[in-house]
C-alpha cells in the first residue's frame, strides 16, 4: 500500500533530486551543463510515478471492494478494507474517496446510523460532484431503513439539486437516483409506480448475487404494503437464505413471518437448479464498482475517471 509516509518520502526524494540537479547544472561551466529539458523530463517522470502510485491502488481497491460486497458478501471484510485504506491514504483527496467507500460499507453492514454520521463527516470540497450524488443517495437509503424521513428527504433534495451541476453526460446518472428515491418516498401513495421503478432499475440478470438480494428485498416491501404476507415471506426467505451478512438479509430476518421454509430458497448449483428464485426472471442493475443498490445508467468507474 502506498501510504502517506511513502508518498511524502517520494515527494521529498524527487524534489531533492530535481532541485539538486538544477543547482548543480546552474553552477557548472556552460560547456558542461546538460540540457534543461532533461531536468524537466526527470521532474515529469517523478510526477507520473507518484500519480501512478496514488491512483493505482485506488483502482485495485475498488475492484476488491466490489468483489467482497457483490460476490463474496463478506461485508465485514469490505468495511475493514475501506477503513484500512482510508487511514493510510497518501493524500487528503484520496482519503475522502476511501471515506465514501467506508460509508457505503457501513450501509451494507446494516450500520445505518453510523453510515449517516460517516457521510456527514466527508469533506465534499475534495470530491467530484458525482461522488456527492453517491453520498446523499446512500444517506437517504440509510435513513429510509431507520424510518428517519427528515434525513431521507434532505438527501433526496440534495440529489435533485445536483442535476444542474453535472455535465449532460451524467444527467441520467443523477436522474436515476432521484427516481428510485422518489419512488421510495411515495411508496404509500403510489405502490404501482414503486413496483415499476424497482422492476426497471433492479430486474436484470447481471451475475451479481447482490442484484437478486436487493430486488427481492425491495419486492418484499411492495408485497408487505399490499398485505400479501405469503409473497412477502417468499422474497424475504430468498434474501435470508442467500444474503449472509448483507444488510438486506439482516433486515429480512426482522420482517420474516416463517410462512415458508428458508431452505427452499437457497440458490443451488446451476447444474442442479431449474429455477433458483421464488420469482421468475429476477435480476437487477449494473454495479457502480462499489455497490448494487444503484441506478444502472452510469458506473462508478466513470465517476472516478471524471475526478
Amino acid at each position: 500500500m502506498f501510504t502517506r509516509k511513502k508518498y511524502i518520502i517520494s515527494l521529498i526524494v524527487i524534489a531533492t533530486v530535481v532541485v539538486a540537479a538544477t543547482i548543480i547544472n546552474a553552477i557548472l561551466p556552460e560547456e558542461s551543463r546538460v540540457e534543461w529539458l532533461w531536468i524537466v523530463l526527470v521532474a515529469s517522470a517523478g510526477y507520473i510515478f507518484i500519480k501512478y502510485k496514488v491512483s493505482g491502488p485506488l483502482q485495485m481497491f475498488a475492484t476488491r471492494f466490489t468483489m467482497l460486497v457483490d460476490y463474496d458478501l463478506d461485508i465485514d471484510k469490505a468495511v475493514q478494507l475501506a477503513k484500512e485504506y482510508m487511514d493510510n491514504a497518501p493524500t487528503a483527496n484520496v482519503k475522502e474517496l476511501y471515506h465514501v467507500y467506508y460509508g457505503m460499507g457501513l450501509y451494507y453492514s446494516g450500520s445505518y446510523e453510523e453510515a449517516i454520521k460517516t457521510f456527514n463527516t466527508i469533506d465534499l470540497r475534495r470530491l467530484n460532484t458525482l461522488y456527492h450524488v453517491l453520498i446523499f443517495a446512500f444517506s437517504s437509503y440509510c435513513a429510509f431503513e431507520i424510518n428517519d424521513m427528515e434525513t431521507f428527504q434532505q438527501g433526496l433534495d440534495r440529489v435533485k439539486s445536483l442535476k444542474s451541476r453535472v455535465s449532460p453526460k451524467y444527467q441520467n446518472f443523477v436522474a436515476s437516483y432521484e427516481e428510485i428515491l422518489e419512488a421510495l418516498s411515495q411508496i404509500d401513495v403510489s405502490l404501482d409506480n414503486f413496483k415499476d421503478v424497482i422492476d426497471r432499475h433492479f430486474l436484470r440478470n447481471d451475475g451479481y448475487i447482490t442484484t437478486q438480494l436487493i430486488y427481492q428485498y425491495r419486492l418484499a416491501l411492495y408485497y408487505e404494503k399490499i398485505g400479501d404476507d405469503l409473497e412477502c415471506d417468499k422474497c424475504l426467505a430468498f434474501v435470508i437464505a442467500n444474503g449472509k451478512s448483507h444488510h438486506t438479509a439482516l433486515q429480512a430476518k426482522k420482517k420474516f413471518k416463517g410462512l415458508v421454509s428458508v431452505d427452499d430458497y437457497v440458490i443451488k448449483p446451476e447444474a442442479e437448479a431449474e429455477e433458483i428464485l421464488p420469482q421468475e426472471d429476477v435480476s437487477q442493475i449494473e454495479s457502480i464498482e462499489i455497490s448494487q443498490d444503484e441506478p444502472q445508467e452510469e458506473t462508478e468507474e466513470e465517476a472516478k475517471n471524471d475526478d
